[in-house]
């Protein structure tokens, strides 16, 4: 059977997401992973007969993702897996000549993807790297804001959220909610990249249906990404700001602080010998939200510069809402459809360009806010909404 798209990590929680969004919106989908009770859902919708399947795939074997690529006989890979896997997983793609899509990736990892622009040319392919809420929204509401400016000089960003009930619920990747706490951030000051303090505390701001939240700097692939795009527009200054209620703050710096994160210490898990943090992994799959839980999540985008001579600012804030018809996964929603949007936009070839991109300067913004209005995703600018 021939699938229109590949979905990796498709187990986790984004991957289903973007899985059932894909298969809503009428293709066909091979789900990629190792634990396929957790797609059962999927699998077993009626809706879906024969248009979805699983395939067990260990992306630690490069061989594996190869073989899954080509078994699926996809137009698109889409990546929802952890972003240590997004080189291989590119690789895999540049060896099948199939475009891909992810997530995105720490700077580290987004400077070693850029890198492989020339080969994905030469393939004749496309790779978008960050295609989620953020990274992802928060890159194509800046490059839907950039026409309002002549000279762009600053990019504030990040995202802010909370949830009806004050009780933890693992917002997104615990592995990634780790490294963005942990490692130092870079920021582009002054039209130069330096390292800033790690969580630094970037002051309490007020966001729409949110109200006041401490929002810290983090590492994030935006910073990289803006400039290498917008540095020719006069951009010396991106600060990227997170933003978490306390009740999950206070647990996750609580995690950090009994080193729940490290990867080189050694347990003894259900008889398996697992590294801490893929034992805080596990156990926190096991928590659910309670009944009626419900989560609000602002993208948010401050950019100031000049137009016709004059200072301007412009705001970009999208908002996401639990939906009833996607219970137990809160505001991710706003992270797993806005890839299967960006993917379909490849296949159906709204996208053409080939290389290496981040969404900014490649996603079509008026086609991607309409659907996002489709899926109840909404986007305001200075406070209006525009979708």
């Amino acid at each position: 059977m021939k699938f229109d798209f590949i979905v990796f990590g498709g187990t986790g929680k984004e991957g289903r997401i973007c899985s059932r969004d894909l298969l809503e919106s009428g293709y066909s989908v091979l789900i990629c992973g190792r634990d396929k009770p957790r797609v059962s859902e999927i699998l077993n919708n009626k809706r879906f007969k024969k248009k979805v399947d699983f395939y067990k795939v260990d992306l630690r074997e490069f061989n594996e993702i190869v073989k899954a690529i080509n078994f699926s006989h996809c137009d698109v890979v889409v990546n929802c897996a952890e972003l240590s896997f997004n080189l291989d997983i590119m690789k895999a793609c540049l060896k099948t000549k199939k475009s891909y899509t992810d997530l995105g990736g720490l700077q580290y990892m987004t400077i070693k993807q850029f890198a492989l622009d020339k080969s994905f040319k030469k393939a004749g392919i496309t790779a978008i790297s960050g295609c989620g809420a953020t990274p992802g929204i928060a890159n194509v509401l800046v490059g839907h804001g950039i026409k309002y400016f002549d000279k762009i000089e600053t990019i504030n960003l990040g995202f802010a959220w909370d949830s009806n009930f004050k009780k933890f619920v693992v917002p997104y990747s615990i592995q990634s909610i780790f490294q963005e706490f942990t490692e130092s951030p870079v920021i582009l000051s002054n039209g130069k990249f330096k390292k800033s303090d790690r969580f630094r505390c970037m002051g309490t701001f007020t966001f729409p249906e949110i109200g006041k939240q401490t929002v810290y700097c983090i590492v994030h692939s935006e910073v990289y990404s803006f400039a290498k795009y917008y540095k020719s527009k006069g951009l010396k200054n991106v600060d990227y700001m997170a933003g978490f209620p306390p009740h999950s703050y206070n647990v996750i710096k609580t995690f950090l602080d009994l080193g729940f994160d490290s990867q080189e210490k050694t347990l003894d898990f259900n008889n398996v010998k697992v590294s801490p943090l893929e034992a805080t992994h596990k156990i926190l799959r096991l928590v659910k939200p309670v009944k009626g839980y419900e989560e609000i999540e602002d993208i948010w985008v401050r950019m100031e510069g000049v137009k016709n001579g004059k200072k301007v600012k412009h705001n970009f804030d999208c908002l996401i809402h639990s939906l009833k018809d996607w219970p137990g996964v809160g505001s991710d929603v706003g992270t797993g459809m806005p890839i299967s949007i960006i993917s379909q936009m490849l296949k159906n070839k709204n996208i053409t360009e080939k290389g290496v991109y981040a969404p900014e300067v490649i996603v079509p913004s008026e086609l991607f806010f309409d659907e996002l209005k489709k899926r109840k995703i909404y986007i305001y600018h200075n406070n209006k909404k525009v979708n």
